[in-house]
């Protein structure tokens, strides 16, 4: 049994298990710090990923390679978690399947999701203050913060129901991502398994609450430089809508609501297939 290279899905699902009391029943300073981690560490993939290709997204010749290049680019944020450590909000959702087996309560597995999503918001503003006062943002006549701008406002433009589905399909694919990593035994295998399920949910284009913190944070924090806005091809009304209301409302809600949808559903089944029959 040692020999094994990887986890069977049964075992995973104990994994994930023991995982989520864990998770569920961490002190809560230690949940802000690991969360900030976290966050950070998304945000840095985000805006690495418009980095490594917005040249190509602001060309609509070449927009569906520069999603394939950004999908590449991405996932090392979530790498970086799944072997260096921290809590991610949509991966914790995962803590479902402690509360469904009544190893936590549905109040713990609340209090965590609460503490991770501030915790990732404080590490994604971080980065993404960082990012945008480093002048990165110059590059290409300005071209890299406009695409950023550009990138913000169309997510704060997202109606309410679209923004939950695309949530629900973003957190299908990253919990079933974490899911499958955590059956790796070797770090070669969660990295690879880690990369996988986010390319997809970055090449199909939906919404992932804490990568959006970095995104529309960086967008906030840039949008009245007339470089990235002519850049963008945007003028000051264009981004008016472009605030803290707005993102709240109309992007960091629908796309929470999705993201804990998605991954309940991903929870719920592996639950049913692997533990609701030992339940009396």
């Amino acid at each position: 049994m040692s020999d094994k290279k990887m986890l069977t899905p049964a075992e995973v699902a104990e994994y994930t298990l023991n995982a989520g009391i864990k998770k569920a029943t961490t002190p809560t300073k230690k949940v802000l710090v690991s969360a900030f981690l976290a966050g950070m560490y998304i945000a840095l993939g985000a805006l690495g990923s418009i980095a490594a290709s917005y040249n190509l997204l602001a060309n609509p010749a070449t927009y569906g390679l520069g999603k394939m290049v950004a999908g590449l680019m991405f996932p090392a944020g979530l790498v970086l978690i799944l072997i260096a450590g921290g809590d991610l909000f949509t991966s914790n959702i995962l803590i479902t399947l402690a509360a469904l087996k009544k190893k936590v309560s549905w109040g713990q597995a609340g209090k965590n999701w609460a503490l991770v999503w501030i915790g990732n918001l404080i590490g994604a503003a971080f980065a993404a203050a960082l990012v945008a006062n480093s002048g990165v943002f110059d590059w290409s006549n300005g071209l890299y913060g406009g695409v950023v701008i550009k990138n913000a406002v169309g997510k704060t433009n997202i109606g309410f129901m679209a923004a939950v589905a695309s949530g629900v399909v973003c957190n299908l694919l990253v919990c079933a991502t974490v899911w499958a990593s955590y059956a790796a035994k070797n770090v070669s295998g969660k990295v690879i398994m880690g990369w996988l399920g986010i390319f997809v949910f970055v090449c199909i284009g939906v919404e992932h609450v804490v990568a959006n913190m970095g995104y529309l944070l960086a967008g906030l924090m840039v949008k009245l430089n007339p470089m990235y806005l002519e850049a963008a091809h945007k003028t000051l009304a264009d981004v008016a809508n472009l605030n803290i209301g707005n993102i709240l409302l109309h992007n960091f809600l629908p796309v929470t609501i999705g993201n804990i949808l998605g991954g309940m559903i991903i929870a719920g089944s592996y639950y049913f297939l692997f533990m609701s029959k030992n339940e009396k």
